[in-house]
């Protein structure tokens, strides 16, 4: 997990998103007022919401 200021992401947001997809990283964005947002894949995210739906219904 890398955290970049919003100006630097905003600056090299094609850099940032490559690397999201080729390297399966993950980017906190900073942002005033502690407003910080996440970038992750598409298949990071959908592996993440498979694992919680998983564990969601184990607890049933």
């Amino acid at each position: 997990m890398i955290a970049v200021p919003s100006s630097d992401f905003l600056k090299e947001f094609t850099l940032f998103a490559d690397q999201a997809n080729d390297e399966n990283e993950t980017f906190v964005i900073q942002r005033a007022n502690s407003k910080n947002v996440v970038m992750l894949s598409l298949d990071e995210f959908n592996r993440m919401q498979k694992l919680l739906f998983q564990s969601r219904q184990k607890l049933k």
